[in-house]
Parts: structure tokens; C-alpha cells; sequence
């Protein structure tokens, strides 16, 4: 427990396995206190319970984060439980492949809704209904915001910080472009616009608005459909257009997710950070 997010409370949608689970684990041992948002019932109380048995502080909602219900749910949750919110991490995309696949002549229009609805409309209505609750809850006891120089004084005051964080999870697919994957490439582009023009809007009130662009991480389910196809040279070419030559962990993500939600990242905000091996280079 590193104790520099004590204090704290956040959300995690998407947070019963894979990078959503790994970064509801790593927010709770630097000492915020998580709330998992997840379809899975089961697999988040798992993941819940793993965190308390650790010594973190972990409670679980069961919501479709598409839905407009679930976004007020788990803000009034948190801060029922928690008496504040100060952090929220936008990681869940849990659609079908069948949505992801096709080009534009593939697609059926319920499909592209379908996808849209989970990839940027939950961005948006996690955001609608999170930041007042941020902006209420203000300062977690024991940050100084008062400002080591005169920047920011001369333009009526210190300007507010630490007052909330947003990571919206994009992907490498927000940045470069895959063939007959027209939902997945368009939702993930428009992740990373949608975090550009919050962190416009956000930043006044001492809000910051980041993502970040995952390559290939070697979630739960990835590696059970490796072993599935029982394709080694598949996953070691992969693995050979990473400068790294490997691929990634969910903890990869969750340090830099971590890192964005620290007050170490304070002046950090509408950047798209690639957490890909250098993939995208």
C-alpha cells in the first residue's frame, strides 16, 4: 500500500478481470477506495474480495455502463459509500466480436449503434454524471493545493487541482487502423477526441482527462484463446512487432492508469498516452 491515492475514491467499469481488474487492484494498494462496475457479478466480486483480503477497500455494482441508469447508479454508490468521488476510469468494452467485425458494407446498423453505445456513449454518460459529484466532493483532506510560486496568482487566484481524474481506456486502434474492424477502430478514435475536448472543458475545475492506448495485453481471455488455437509462432510474431518483443500485462496498464490519477500527473491532461511496447512507433 503505497498510500499517494489515500483518500480517494474511484471507479472502475469494466473492473471484474483483464486491465480493468489490474487497475481496480493497483488504485486500491495506493490506497483508494474502488468501486467495480461490471455485467460479471461473479467474476467482480472475485476480484472485489481480492483486494479487501489484501488490506485495500473494494465494493462491487452489476451495470451495463452503456446505459444511462448505471452511470447514475454507480456515482450515487460511490459517494454513498464512500462520501466522495475523485476518481473515474472508463475501461469497460465488453460487446461481441460479431460487432467489431466488418467494414462498412458488413456492419448492420444495429451493430454499429450497439458498439457505439458501450465505446463512446458510456464515455460520455460516465462523465455527465461523475464530474459533479468530483466537483462536490473538492479537495480529499490532507492534498495542498496551495501554490509553491506565484503562477497562477496574477489571474485571480490558484488555479483548483487535484479535485478529480478521468482515464478513458482507447487502444493503439485509436491510432492506427485495422482492416473489417470499423466499430472498434471508429469508437476507439473517438475515445481519444472525446478526451481531448473534456480535458478542455474539465481543466477550470481542476479535473484532468487522459487516455490511455493499450496494444496486445495478455488479459484472461487472450491468453485462453491463444491456448485455444495452440498457435505459438502466431503469438511469437506478435510478439516480434513489439520494439520490446513481448506483449503486454494488464499491470502495464494499470502503472500508467496509476501514474494519471497521481498527483505527480497534476499538469498532465488531454494527452493519449500509447502503453504498447512501441508498437505504434
Amino acid at each position: 500500500m503505497s498510500g499517494r491515492l489515500t483518500g480517494r475514491a474511484a471507479i472502475i467499469t469494466g473492473g471484474a478481470q483483464g486491465i480493468g481488474a489490474a487497475c481496480a487492484r493497483r488504485l486500491a494498494a495506493d490506497g483508494a477506495q474502488v468501486l467495480i462496475v461490471d455485467i460479471d457479478g461473479d467474476l467482480a466480486q472475485e476480484t472485489a474480495q481480492g483486494i479487501t483480503d489484501a488490506g485495500g477497500t473494494a465494493a462491487v455494482l452489476v451495470g451495463d455502463i452503456s446505459k444511462e441508469e448505471t452511470a447514475k447508479d454507480m456515482v450515487a454508490e460511490t459517494v454513498s459509500r464512500y462520501g466522495r468521488l475523485d476518481i473515474l476510469v472508463q475501461n469497460a468494452f465488453g460487446i461481441g466480436g460479431s460487432t467489431f467485425g466488418g467494414g462498412a458494407l458488413e456492419v448492420e446498423p444495429e451493430g454499429w449503434q450497439d458498439g457505439l453505445d458501450i465505446l463512446m456513449s458510456a464515455l460520455y454518460l460516465g462523465a455527465k454524471h461523475a464530474v459533479p459529484a468530483m466537483e462536490a466532493s473538492g479537495v480529499p483532506q490532507g492534498f495542498d493545493t496551495a501554490p509553491t510560486s506565484r503562477i497562477g496568482m496574477d489571474t485571480g487566484g490558484p488555479p483548483k487541482t487535484e479535485v478529480g481524474r478521468i482515464v478513458n481506456m482507447s487502444s493503439v486502434h485509436g491510432l492506427l487502423q485495422a482492416s473489417s474492424m470499423l466499430v472498434y477502430e471508429a469508437g476507439k478514435a473517438a475515445a481519444i477526441g472525446i478526451t481531448r475536448q473534456m480535458a478542455i472543458d474539465f481543466g477550470p475545475m481542476g479535473i484532468t482527462v487522459n487516455a490511455i492506448a493499450p496494444g496486445h495485453i495478455m488479459t484472461e481471455k487472450m491468453e485462453a484463446g491463444w491456448r485455444e488455437v495452440g498457435n505459438a509462432e502466431g503469438q511469437r510474431l506478435f510478439e516480434l512487432q513489439y520494439p520490446v518483443r513481448r506483449l503486454g500485462r494488464p499491470e502495464d496498464i494499470a502503472n500508467a492508469v496509476a501514474f494519471l490519477c497521481s498527483p505527480e500527473a497534476s499538469f498532465i491532461t488531454g494527452v493519449t498516452l500509447p502503453v504498447d511496447g512501441g508498437l505504434t512507433i
